[in-house]
């Protein structure tokens, strides 16, 4: 399945996103820094089943969006991908460890309806944690999504405020 022009359809190289979205997801829990980076502009299936935040991926499409990192550190980086039976997996190692981590998290999700189409938005932030004692160093915006959405979302159904 590829995403195009505001449909989900099939077509050669889709799902290829899913390794994208995998990198950024290892890059983003590590000093690397993101220079180039585009989120899917519409979001075609509800979260039945999602792990990872809304938008805290990576779309790339050949020769029109890329997804590109640099490592400004003094250490080396390899990144390795791979899959089980189900998934496709991966690791992000480097040759010395840091006395931090990161947490990536999500704030401000909100659905909304606007001219009677569906919206969602939110922000992905990271919290830089010194490793061992567990106080936060640093925090950081990481993006902020604003993305159609192609279904009807849960709390609209309901009646809810989303």
């Amino acid at each position: 399945m590829e995403l195009s022009f505001g449909k989900a359809r099939a077509g050669v190289g889709g799902g290829i996103c899913q390794m994208s979205n995998l990198i950024h997801w290892l890059v983003i829990h590590s000093p690397l820094t993101v220079t180039e980076r585009y989120h899917h502009s519409f979001d075609p299936f509800p979260d039945d089943g999602r792990v990872l935040p809304f938008g805290s991926g990576a779309t790339i499409f050949y020769n029109y969006r890329d997804y590109q990192f640099t490592n400004n550190t003094d250490r080396t980086f390899q990144i390795n991908l791979w899959f089980s039976k189900k998934c496709l997996e991966g690791e992000l190692r480097v040759d010395r460890e840091f006395d931090h981590t990161w947490h990536v998290f999500e704030k401000e999700h909100q659905f909304l309806k606007i001219d009677g189409q569906f919206y969602r938005k939110n922000e992905i932030w990271r919290h830089k944690i010194r490793r061992f004692r567990g106080d936060i160093l640093a925090t950081e915006l990481v993006t902020r999504n604003f993305a159609r959405v192609c279904y009807t979302p849960e709390c609209f159904t309901h009646g809810d405020e989303c």
